[in-house]
C-alpha cells in the first residue's frame, strides 16, 4: 500500500517538476540576472587565518568523562544556557554553557523513544521540545529529557528545522524503481502541531540508470536570516548539472537568490561533475559555500556587501594548529561555530573533549 501511494506521489511530483524545473534546479543555467552572483575560482589558497575576518572568539571546553565523552561532534544547538550536541556515535548529549555535563538525550535502541541514528535535530522554541529525525522516526523531548511522542512518516528525514513556526522537515527516498530509472527524490515537507504532514514543497527529483545514493553527515540546509528563509539541498551522486543556487523561500514558492559561478571546467570527459557542493550558507554579510572540486575539500567565503572573497583549500586556520569549518550559530548576526579537536590537558596524555569556538564575523 505504501509502495503504491509513493509511486503515485512521485508520478504527481515528476509531472509538478516537469512544469516548474526551470525555478526548481539549481544549474549552471542561465537564471535572472538579478540575482546576486558570485564568482569561485578554480584554484584554492590555504593558510587563512579565521583572526583575519574574526570580531571576537569564545570558547567552550566540554566536560569530558565516562558519561560525557565524544568521539566527533556531527551538529549542535544552543538554547537558554545550554548546549545541545549531536555526536557520530548518534548520541545527543547536553551541557551547561560552561561545558559542565547534565544529561544524555533518550536512549539507544529501537524502541518507543529510543533511537541509534540521527540524522538531524532541531528545538523548537515555541513549545520547549526537542525534535529527533531517526530514520523515517520523528522523536520528540522535553527539554527535561522527557519522552512526549514518536511519529514515523514513509520517507527518510535528511534535515529538520522550524521553519514559520511549523515543524518542517526535508526528506524523501532513494532508489525507487520508476520504468527503467531509479529516482532519487527530495521535499520540503510542513508539519501541523500534531506532527501530521500538512503541505509540501517539492525540492529535487533525479532520475539515475543506476540505483545510487550519497549523504554528508554536516547538514546545513536552511539558512535564516532575519525573518527570511534560504533553502540548499545538496545532490551528491554524479550527474550532468551543477547545482550552483540558493533558493529564497517566499511563502510556498522557492525564488532563485544567489547563484555561484565556479570556474570551468565543471565536468570531466566522461562527463562526471567535478565540483560537488555539500553546503551552501548565508548570513546577514556573508555568503559559505562547502565542496568538493575533483577530489579535494574546499570552502568559499564571500562578503554580500563589498568585494572580498576568499576560496579556501580545506577551510579556515586557526591558531596555527587546526584547519576548522564554520557552521551557523546566530546567521543574522553573522556568528559561526566550529569544532576544534586539537585540545589536550597540558598536565597528561589524556585526550580531552572538542572545543566549541563561537566566532563573530567582521
Amino acid at each position: 500500500m505504501i509502495q503504491m501511494k509513493i509511486k503515485y506521489w512521485l508520478f504527481c511530483l515528476r509531472l509538478n517538476l516537469s512544469i516548474l524545473c526551470f525555478y526548481l534546479l539549481s544549474c549552471s543555467s542561465t537564471i535572472n540576472n538579478d540575482i546576486v552572483s558570485f564568482n569561485v575560482p578554480k584554484e584554492g589558497d590555504s593558510g587563512f587565518q579565521l583572526s583575519n575576518l574574526s570580531k571576537s572568539i569564545e570558547y567552550i571546553a566540554l566536560e569530558t568523562n565516562e558519561d560525557s565523552f565524544l568521539k566527533l561532534i556531527q551538529d549542535l544547538k544552543f538554547y537558554k544556557d545550554k548546549v545541545f550536541v549531536l555526536d557520530f556515535t548518534s548520541k545527543i548529549l547536553v551541557f551547561d554553557r560552561s561545558g559542565k555535563f547534565l544529561y544524555r538525550l533518550g536512549n539507544s535502541g529501537d524502541g518507543p523513544g529510543e533511537f541509534s541514528s540521527v540524522s538531524s535535530f532541531v528545538i523548537d522554541e515555541q513549545t520547549e521540545t526537542v525534535h529527533i529525525a531517526s530514520l523515517n522516526r520523528l522523536i520528540s523531548y522535553s527539554l527535561e529529557n522527557e519522552y512526549l511522542v514518536e511519529k514515523k512518516v514513509p520517507f527518510f528525514i535528511d534535515y529538520i528545522d522550524v521553519i514559520n513556526k511549523k515543524i518542517s522537515l526535508i526528506a524523501g527516498n532513494d532508489g525507487i524503481k520508476y520504468n527503467d530509472k531509479y529516482v532519487n527524490q527530495r521535499s520540503l515537507f510542513f508539519m501541523d502541531k500534531d506532527l501530521k504532514i500538512s503541505d509540501s514543497i517539492p525540492l529535487l527529483y533525479i532520475e539515475l540508470d543506476k540505483e545510487t545514493a550519497a549523504s554528508y553527515p554536516y547538514k546545513n540546509y536552511i539558512s535564516k536570516v532575519n525573518n527570511e528563509n534560504f533553502i540548499y539541498t545538496p545532490v551528491l551522486v554524479n550527474e550532468s548539472i551543477i547545482r550552483d543556487t540558493l533558493f529564497n523561500l517566499v511563502e510556498k514558492t522557492l525564488i532563485p537568490y544567489l547563484k555561484l559561478n565556479f570556474a570551468p571546467p565543471l565536468m570531466n570527459n566522461k562527463g562526471n561533475k567535478l565540483v560537488v557542493v555539500k553546503n551552501v550558507i548565508l548570513s546577514e554579510n556573508y555568503l559559505l559555500c562547502e565542496y568538493i572540486r575533483n577530489g579535494r575539500n574546499m570552502s568559499f567565503i564571500g562578503n554580500r556587501n563589498n568585494e572580498f572573497s576568499i576560496n579556501l583549500t580545506d577551510g579556515f586556520l586557526i591558531d596555527d594548529e587546526e584547519v576548522i569549518q564554520l557552521r551557523p550559530f546566530d546567521l543574522s548576526k553573522d556568528q559561526f561555530y566550529f569544532i576544534k579537536t586539537y585540545n589536550f590537558s597540558n598536565i597528561s596524555n589524556e585526550e580531552l573533549n572538542p572545543l566549541i569556538g563561537i566566532v563573530s564575523l567582521q
